[in-house]
């Protein structure tokens, strides 16, 4: 009997050993017995040998449910490094990386792809414009007949692209959101046998087993869109990335600016778009601001902001009005004794929602009621503070009136498509809500932008606020049909300072004022950082092992159960934390990591 690892989806690192009549290649699906049920994991290629266990002792496969490996060697080549380059076991990597009817154990035809052969290059395209990038692509998957991948971050991106490709070519290729889960699973089985040449899609298309893939193209590789929301938590372009060298497929990189690390590659920026005519700063200390019921602090909206808005309306243009702060008001304090109302379950800040006339906690979701007195002092005066944009549409109907104000408090509804918005209003209105709004303007093209409270973009305490916030306002200048004679409005406390001064620049000029900066402090894309959540108990033993083994860290002042880790050998980090991950460990808990690359 031979023995075989095998990669099961879980938290820990540990493939698992069963026995076998025969050596089975790596990437093959079989059933195995685990506990008291049965699951499907993947064959794997040992790490050690198991040199201590004799095959008497182990469990044997139940059933294989493959004879040759289902995925192509290159797909199969970026799940492995994907698991060794995120710190998670290769069964999680699959998990992330393929649809759920694969590791269900769902049948497949046996197909047997050639590899490809050649080597992968890159070609960079960074043009402001929508409709310039995309005529870009399309020129790319009509001049070849090669497999490919378009890929963009959100639905109506893809849809817009597909939308543009000639008739004759749309046939030899599928738009992968249009199709339901079962449509989808049916077009990835079909995938696998050359039958369909390209796709076009988000994010749940990036990994479709194309055989003979030969160009992978990523629109805005810079946004935030491509970063999954739950664990493991990557940036889908380094992922393609990787899989466009196993594949030695061409990667076609663009947006409306590069990333950091992309910048680094291609340098300076030679669009030179400069947008400094349709700027306008206004310092929020000397501009009109408004008070609201029982709110401290009040909401700045300005004459210019007010000026544009007008004009807009007039020449019936849409217009839209910025605040990432949902609700009423940001949180609320005692006014006596200056504490903010926590969330009784889990300590967290809560925001007041006038609307519903309760609080919810930022953190846990929870809601309460308003407290008719402070929960620590018993104090009977209550306010809020920073005002948010339930607060921000009273001020809009009484400046331009009750009709026409659209707000879209992101409360977890699905914002509706501009073309209901624009039949529910045949005449342009101000459309209010957090940077989501800035999806609509693929079809509303506004003529105003008003960023209500610009500083609060790069207040988020991370390494890359600033980033963020120089995006978005970029994109808000550039996103959607005839932008050039779009008006942003940017409200700030220290206005055209420091990165809001490089707006009217360009994005070169940016970069290299920001990553001049960041390599000074070792921070990524220079210098990784890692986030490890670990139980609290097992931190102190893990910042001695840390600590022996010469890794520069720091512990969480906030959180009890979380280390830093700043560092480019991952190779010797994963030796000393590898027995944290071990099977052994998941019922006392097994850590998570989150790594930040650029």
């Amino acid at each position: 009997m031979e023995i075989v690892s095998v990669a099961v989806p879980g938290p820990w690192w540990t493939d698992l050993s069963y026995t076998h009549g025969y050596p089975l290649p790596p990437g093959i699906r079989v059933r195995i017995p685990l506990g008291a049920s049965s699951r499907v994991g993947l064959t794997a290629v040992a790490e050690e040998p198991e040199n201590s266990v004799r095959p008497d002792d182990i469990k044997e496969i139940i059933d294989v449910i493959d004879r040759l490996p289902p995925l192509p060697d290159e797909l199969w080549r970026t799940i492995c490094w994907f698991a060794k380059t995120w710190f998670i076991g290769k069964g999680m990597a699959a998990k992330a990386l393929l649809p759920v009817p694969f590791l269900a154990g769902e049948p497949l035809e046996e197909v047997c792809p050639g590899p490809r052969t050649g080597s992968s290059s890159v070609r960079y395209v960074y043009e402001p414009r929508d409709s310039d990038r995309m005529a870009v692509y399309r020129d790319i998957l009509t001049a070849s007949e090669a497999p490919l991948l378009a890929l963009f971050p959100e639905l109506s991106a893809a849809k817009k692209f597909w939308d543009m490709l000639p008739a004759p070519v749309k046939e030899e290729g599928v738009l992968w959101p249009d199709l339901s889960k079962g449509k989808q699973w049916d077009f990835w089985k079909r995938s696998r046998k050359g039958e369909i040449r390209f796709a076009v899609g988000c994010q749940t298309a990036s990994f479709i087993p194309i055989s003979g893939l030969s160009t992978i193209i990523v629109d805005e590789e810079n946004s935030g869109a491509w970063k999954t929301q739950k664990h493991p938590l990557f940036h889908h372009r380094s992922v393609l990335a990787a899989r466009a060298g196993f594949a030695k497929a061409d990667l076609v990189l663009g947006g409306r600016m590069p990333s950091a690390k992309v910048f680094l590659q291609i340098g300076r920026d030679n669009v030179r778009s400069r947008i400094r005519d349709r700027l306008i700063f206004v310092d929020m200390r000397d501009a009109s601001s408004y008070s609201s019921d029982g709110i401290k602090d009040r909401l700045p909206i300005s004459r210019p902001l007010i000026r544009e808005t007008r004009n807009s309306l007039e020449k019936g243009r849409w217009v839209f009005w910025i605040l990432d702060r949902k609700g009423y008001a940001g949180e609320i304090f005692c006014e006596d004794c200056g504490s903010p109302v926590r969330c009784p379950k889990c300590g967290g800040v809560m925001r007041w929602e006038d609307k519903t006339g309760r609080l919810r906690c930022l953190d846990c979701g929870s809601v309460e009621p308003v407290p008719e007195k402070c929960p620590t002092c018993g104090g009977p005066f209550l306010e809020g503070q920073r005002p948010g944009l339930e607060a921000l549409e009273k001020h809009a109907r009484s400046l331009f009136g009750r009709d026409g104000i659209i707000l879209f408090s992101d409360d977890g509804t699905k914002i509706p498509s501009a073309a209901s918005i624009m039949k529910n209003y045949p005449e342009a209105g101000i459309i209010l809500g957090t940077r989501k709004i800035l999806s609509l303007t693929d079809d509303i093209s506004p003529g105003t932008v008003g960023w209500i409270d610009a500083d609060a973009e790069a207040r988020v305490e991370e390494y890359d606020a600033k980033a963020r916030a120089f995006s978005l306002m970029w994109e808000s200048a550039w996103r959607g049909e005839s932008p050039d004679s779009r008006k942003i409005v940017i409200q700030s406390r220290r206005p055209e300072k420091n990165w809001q001064q490089t707006l009217g620049i360009g994005w070169g000029h940016f970069w290299e004022r920001e990553l001049q900066e960041r390599m000074e402090w070792e921070l990524p894309p220079f210098v990784p950082m890692l986030k490890i959540d670990i139980p609290a108990f097992k931190r102190k033993q893990l910042a001695e092992d840390l600590e022996q083994a010469g890794f520069d860290y720091w512990e969480s002042e906030d959180r009890s159960d979380t280390i830093w880790v700043r560092t480019k050998k991952f190779d010797a980090l994963r030796k000393t934390i590898a027995p944290y991950f071990d099977i052994k460990n998941t019922r006392s808990g097994i850590p998570r990591i989150t790594i930040k690359l650029d």
